[in-house]
């Protein structure tokens, strides 16, 4: 059994007719997000991407969500963790770090 706290990204939301993206990214931006927010957090976090899936498996201790973000349903007591979605277009990895890392310590 792990001891790394297990943070699942939230980087689209389903919604009625369709799904949106952080910012509209979709295809190899998203692929290069998803590459860069893994190499930040895999050394510390076991890292995923399936948000929706992890919550209904109760798999993850908290969600990151980028703020502003339309809305995501979680009905179970999974942690949210938002960050500023700037931080996620400006490649401020670190410092989407830092606030995770600041959330666990407390």
């Amino acid at each position: 059994m792990s001891l790394m706290k297990s943070i699942s990204f939230v980087l689209y939301a389903n919604q009625l007719l369709s799904i949106t993206y952080i910012g509209g990214l979709m295809g190899p931006k998203q692929k290069q997000l998803e590459d860069k927010l893994k190499d930040t957090f895999e050394s510390d976090y076991e890292v995923n991407f399936s948000w929706e899936e992890s919550i209904k498996g109760q798999s993850v201790d908290a969600l990151i969500v980028p703020e502003p973000f339309p809305p995501i349903e979680n009905k179970s007591s999974i942690s949210i963790i938002k960050v500023p979605a700037q931080y996620f277009y400006l490649d401020k990895m670190q410092d989407i770090k830092n606030i995770v890392d600041n959330f666990f310590i407390e």
